[in-house]
């Protein structure tokens, strides 16, 4: 939706960790010069590739050395970055970001959302809200992944059932919803 508004504008760059290379990443960099670089689910990110943007975000400076060729740019880009924890982050790095903590979602946001995901997925009305209440209500730790994977998976109210009740099995059984 504005990702592609974005990108050509050049105005920000949005890359997911997991699947960024630190030469694509830098390439785009240097070609863009972007103002606004996002990262999603930075904690994938590959620890040289941190590295690279310890610098940017310490110095603003971008430096590639490859075969005896150095490659540099100063740079005013600014670094956002997601992410479900911490602990795979470099200390320096880290302490580069503003750290914000969003709370779990209450019952009311959840349900508002998860049924908004169902509907979007093609689930009638009906299935759409039994499956977010049942995901709230029955799983140990809800989240709107587990509403997405159940819808997609259930033709019936009984799969309903059937499916959150894999979910709980699962759950006890290997400790992941």
């Amino acid at each position: 939706m504005y990702t592609e508004e974005i990108r050509r504008e050049k105005k920000a760059f949005l890359t997911v960790g997991g699947n960024a290379s630190k030469s694509g990443m830098i390439d785009i960099l240097f070609d863009m010069h972007p103002k606004y670089l996002l990262i999603d689910e930075i904690e994938h990110l590959k620890p040289d590739y941190q590295t690279t943007l310890l610098s940017l975000m310490e110095t603003g400076i971008l430096t590639q050395t490859m075969h005896k060729r150095i490659r540099q740019a100063h740079l005013k880009t600014s670094v956002f970055a997601t992410s479900n924890g911490t602990k795979k982050l470099s200390e320096p790095l880290l302490s580069r970001f503003r750290v914000m903590y969003l709370n779990e979602y209450e019952f009311s946001q959840f349900y508002e959302i998860a049924v908004k995901k169902l509907l979007a997925e093609g689930l009638d009305n009906k299935s759409a809200h039994e499956i977010a209440i049942s995901v709230w209500e029955q799983l140990p730790n809800p989240n709107i992944r587990n509403c997405v994977q159940i819808g997609r998976l259930v033709k019936n109210e009984p799969d309903i059932e059937m499916a959150i009740a894999d979910e709980i099995h699962n759950f006890k059984e290997y400790g992941v919803p």
